[in-house]
């Protein structure tokens, strides 16, 4: 058990979840997902504007942030179809099917 925490940890799971799969599936089918790949564009646009407006350093903080929201996305949308799968075991068939988790020995 972690320190400071009243639950005991998670038991590992029967699958292993393919991050780029959860990505795609959670950008496709659910409405954040969708909202917040969008939003990746603004670490596109938002440092061209600041250019134009000659901030150079905050140009290049906003599109240096690009790399770790990316990451983050990543990881909500495993997070996503973990959940998803806990709250309702049996569309682990259809992630297995869709290519979105891998039961455990098929690596």
């Amino acid at each position: 058990m972690r320190r400071g925490s009243r639950m005991p940890p998670a038991p590992e799971p029967g699958f292993r979840v393919l991050r780029k799969e959860a990505s795609y599936w959670w950008r496709t089918r659910t409405v954040p997902g969708a909202v917040l790949h969008r939003l990746m564009l603004l670490f596109i646009f938002v440092p061209l504007a600041l250019v134009y407006y000659r901030y150079y350093i905050a140009s290049f903080l906003v599109f240096g942030g690009i790399v770790p929201y990316g990451l983050l996305l990543e990881y909500v949308a495993e997070r996503s179809v973990v959940r998803a799968i806990r709250k309702n075991p049996e569309t682990l068939e259809e992630f297995a099917d869709e290519g979105v988790v891998l039961p455990h020995g098929a690596d």
